[in-house]
């Protein structure tokens, strides 16, 4: 018995010993890599506010999101993360129909905090220098996103046991530039413009590039075909090194937009990116991507840059 005991007690040293590893790790990743700054634990009350920015003519992007950046943080709040954005790939039919440049992250001590800061006369001089805001609420449980990275480990150490067929390396589609070469000219220059932005981001996205989604369910079926959508790309997380760094509820800030959750996910950068999408992988589960709506942007990390 004191054997099986102590067997016990190593078992769940070691599994105890990896998850702290894996936590640090993505902690790393999370710091030098994704240029985010969200603490591993916080208090529950802590409410996260994500906007979206569309600059004014006379805006540079560095300067514009610095000085929205210094803004919020006078207001006592803590920027968690600031991103170029790379491209607009799916803009949601309840927002604004702008072309938004940067996404800013901010985590306020609670939801009044919020409050008293929106309302103030120093938050509407700090809009009214940008064309556009846009800020939407995210409950973000500390339990939950604590808890991914372990999850994320889990997933690995499955694959590996079960010996599933790797994901990762990607295998590009086959004849996939004669098929572009025979699309319409509209879809050639979609791939392309999209092509172009991924490699004009290089310099602050070569080794982290963050995708803010926010996400409305679509019906039953579309949920069961997006689940499966989902899951794949979990497991493709979980070999690759990325995933989610903020899951939340979504809340309502202003305007009558009705989300149910933002995701905000991390990638190893814009080349990993582009070829992932041109990947067989990809091309094979992307169309059970379902959703009812949502606003889908790519960006690269700018915070450490400001």
């Amino acid at each position: 018995m004191k054997l099986v005991l102590g067997l016990i007690s190593v078992i769940v040293l070691v599994v105890l010993v990896a998850i702290c590893i894996q936590e640090f790790r993505y902690l790393e990743i999370r710091r030098n890599l994704a240029g985010d700054r969200q603490d591993l634990f916080y208090s529950g009350q802590a409410f996260h506010v994500v906007s979206a920015l569309k600059l004014a003519p006379d805006q540079e992007l560095l300067s514009g999101v610095r000085e929205f950046v210094n803004g919020v943080q006078k207001s006592g709040a803590e920027v968690i993360y600031a991103g170029k954005t790379v491209v607009n790939g799916r803009t949601s039919s309840q927002l604004p129909p702008d072309d938004w440049e940067a996404f800013v992250i901010t985590q306020y001590p609670n939801r009044a905090a919020w409050e008293a800061d929106s309302t103030s006369v120093e938050r509407h001089e700090l809009e009214a220098r940008f064309t556009n805001i846009y800020s939407l609420g995210m409950k973000r449980s500390a339990g939950v996103n604590l808890a991914l990275p372990a999850i994320l480990l889990g997933q690995r150490v499955s694959q590996i046991v079960r010996r599933e067929p790797a994901r990762y390396p990607f295998k590009k589609v086959p004849g996939l530039e004669e098929f572009l070469a025979k699309a319409p000219p509209e879809a050639r220059s979609r791939m392309e413009t999209f092509a172009t932005a991924l490699r004009e981001n290089l310099e602050y996205g070569r080794n982290g590039m963050i995708i803010f989604n926010f996400s409305k369910n679509g019906t039953a079926e579309q949920r069961e075909a997006n689940a499966a959508y989902g899951a794949e790309m979990f497991a493709l997380f979980a070999e690759a090194g990325a995933g989610p760094l903020h899951i939340g509820e979504s809340v309502t800030l202003e305007g009558e937009a009705d989300f149910d959750r933002v995701i905000i996910v991390y990638y190893p950068g814009v080349e990993f990116f582009g070829q992932m999408i041109t990947s067989e992988f990809y091309q094979g589960i992307f169309p059970d991507k379902q959703l009812g709506d949502d606003l889908s942007s790519l960006t690269v990390p700018i915070l450490p840059h400001l």
